[in-house]
């Protein structure tokens, strides 16, 4: 199975008139999120599904991915993709959903961030920018030895070192 985490792109900032689930995406982050989603398009991603967090921010980018790739499936809410996402959920989703050769996720900081380092045996974590996108091979009966990095696609650049994704800074950003 293809899995993609994407974390969703940068949003309004935290004030007491506006609740934490309504925070909605910044126009600097919608026009962000749409680079990163063509960025994946070019590299062929074919979604059977992609499921997203609750919170509005979260369904907003899922959104600008289904546009950006004229994706014609369900866009499905789950609020196991809201804010402590963890592998118990992931699991749970991958079982349910298990017959999806492509699989996109839209959540969180620091719980993607979490996952990815889980899966991949990351040593000292792992956390994306907003609005970028993880895409990881795995075997969903065989976690977490089965992960492998595919690629990183973050606005223009797509890395597909691994390497290079975990020894540098291309991801690491703002919470």
């Amino acid at each position: 199975m293809k899995l993609f985490f994407v974390r969703h792109a940068a949003a309004i900032d935290r004030c007491h008139d506006i609740s934490e689930a309504e925070r909605y995406l910044t126009p600097e982050g919608r026009v962000y999120f749409r680079k990163t989603a063509r960025t994946m398009m070019k590299n062929g991603i074919e979604p059977s599904l992609i499921i997203s967090s609750p919170l509005i921010r979260a369904v907003q980018t899922a959104d600008i991915l289904a546009e950006v790739l004229s994706y014609n499936g369900p866009l499905v809410v789950r609020d196991e993709l809201g804010p402590g996402f963890e592998a118990q959920a992931l699991d749970k989703l991958l079982g349910e959903y298990r017959a999806a050769d492509e699989l996109v996720l839209v959540g969180h900081e620091p719980d993607l961030s979490a996952l990815v380092a889980f899966l991949l045996a990351v040593p000292g974590g792992f956390n994306f920018k907003k609005g970028a996108a993880v895409k990881l091979r795995i075997d969903p009966a065989n976690l977490p030895s089965s992960t492998s990095f595919k690629w990183l696609a973050a606005g223009n650049k797509l890395v597909s070192d691994r390497d290079a994704v975990f020894a540098s800074e291309t991801v690491r950003g703002e919470r």
